[in-house]
C-alpha cells in the first residue's frame, strides 16, 4: 500500500510539473504582450503631449490649419530656401513627424496608431504641393514613406 501511494505521488508531481511547463510560456507571452501595449501607450501619450500640449508646433499647426497670410510667407520662404524663424519652426514640425515615421518604420508604432493621433495633420502636409516637394527634396524619407502608406496617393493642393 505504501509503495502504491508513492507511485501515485510521483505521477501527481510529474503531471503538475508538465502543467507548469505548459502554462508558464502562455503566462510569459500574455505578460509580454501586455507590457508591449503599455509601452505603445506610453509612446503615444508622450507624442501627444509633445505635439498638442507643447507650444513648439502650435504656430505651424495654426498656419497649416487656417491658411492665414503667413501660409504664403511660409511657402515663399521654403521655395526660396530661406532659413528665417518661420522656416526653422516648420522644419522642427517636419522633424517631429519624421521621428514619428521612424518609430513606425522600426515597428514601435503601428500605422493605425499614428493615424489615430495625427492623420489630420499628416494629410494636411500632403495637401500642400510645396510641402510635399520640400519633404522630398530635404530627404525626410521616413515621413515621405509614412505619408505614402497612410492612405495611398492623395491629390495635393497647389497652395
Amino acid at each position: 500500500m505504501l509503495e502504491l501511494t508513492a507511485i501515485r505521488f510521483d505521477d501527481l508531481v510529474r503531471v503538475i510539473l508538465q502543467l507548469v511547463g505548459i502554462i508558464a510560456p502562455i503566462v510569459a507571452v500574455v505578460t509580454y504582450r501586455r507590457s508591449e501595449r503599455i509601452k505603445r501607450a506610453e509612446w503615444l501619450s508622450s507624442l501627444h503631449g509633445k505635439f498638442f500640449e507643447s507650444p513648439n508646433y502650435k504656430i505651424i499647426r495654426r498656419i497649416l490649419d487656417y491658411a492665414p497670410p503667413q501660409l504664403s510667407t511660409l511657402r515663399e520662404a521654403v521655395e526660396q530656401g530661406g532659413s528665417d524663424e518661420l522656416v526653422e519652426s516648420f522644419v522642427d514640425y517636419l522633424n517631429f513627424f519624421e521621428f514619428v515615421a521612424s518609430l513606425w518604420k522600426l515597428g514601435q508604432l503601428r500605422i493605425e496608431e499614428v493615424a489615430m493621433l495625427f492623420r489630420y495633420y499628416l494629410e494636411n502636409l500632403s495637401d500642400h504641393a510645396f510641402i510635399t516637394a520640400f519633404i522630398h527634396e530635404q530627404s525626410f524619407e521616413n515621413l515621405e514613406a509614412l505619408l505614402a502608406n497612410l492612405d495611398g496617393p492623395r491629390k495635393t493642393r497647389l497652395a
